[in-house]
């Protein structure tokens, strides 16, 4: 939800006019400073995109436009995909909003035979009712993580992303999506062994 603070600000003794907005995980801070408009994109502490000149609104809009090209080459169908390192450092940023059933299904996944599981089995190891919980909060876990590490993701016929597959690849996947057998990718497998999540 973009947060606007839009009000002048006091920065460093000098008033300046600012708006910040969290973008696609993304923080966006365009405004008026030291007479010139100026805007930047940030993301974990790292400033990814300066650009000057413009207005405050126009600036969000081209920064806005920067994260979504940002995206679209992150999880271009050709995009190298992440090393366990990088899951590491995306698991480390997500796992204060990983509930107990997330941290099931995690190790549950794990310790699947080949590391395939369905949600029926998920949402058991989680002790949910039912595959559609599973699939549900199973989700979550994904769209946490392509938040933090953007991955190539599927589109169902209703345009949503199927944020499962930040985790795992579909093998089987005849029939709905809940008898979809699932095999986790082997470097989220090595960033959740890496972190203690398997035990």
């Amino acid at each position: 939800m973009p947060t606007d603070t839009g009000a002048p600000e006091r920065i460093a003794g000098l008033t300046t006019n600012r708006k910040h907005e969290t973008y696609r995980n993304h923080d966006l801070i365009s405004a008026f400073f030291k007479g010139e408009f100026g805007g930047r994109v940030i993301q974990r502490g790292k400033t990814l995109l300066e650009i000057s000149g413009g207005g405050i609104d126009e600036n969000l809009v081209e920064l806005r436009a920067f994260v979504d090209q940002r995206m679209a080459e992150l999880t271009a169908t050709d995009a190298p995909a992440p090393t366990a390192e990088a899951y590491v450092a995306a698991f480390r940023h997500i796992l204060p909003r990983l509930s107990e059933g997330h941290r099931a299904m995690l190790k549950a996944h794990f310790h699947a035979p080949d590391r395939i599981i369905t949600a029926t089995q998920l949402a058991r190891a989680a002790g949910y009712h039912g595959h559609g919980a599973a699939n549900l909060q199973y989700g979550f876990v994904g769209r946490y993580l392509f938040e933090e590490l953007p991955t190539p993701l599927e589109i169902r016929k209703d345009g949503t992303p199927i944020y499962t597959m930040a985790l795992a690849t579909g093998v089987d996947r005849q029939g709905e999506e809940h008898e979809w057998r699932w095999q986790m990718r082997p470097e989220v497998a090595a960033a959740i062994r890496y972190l203690g999540l398997t035990q």
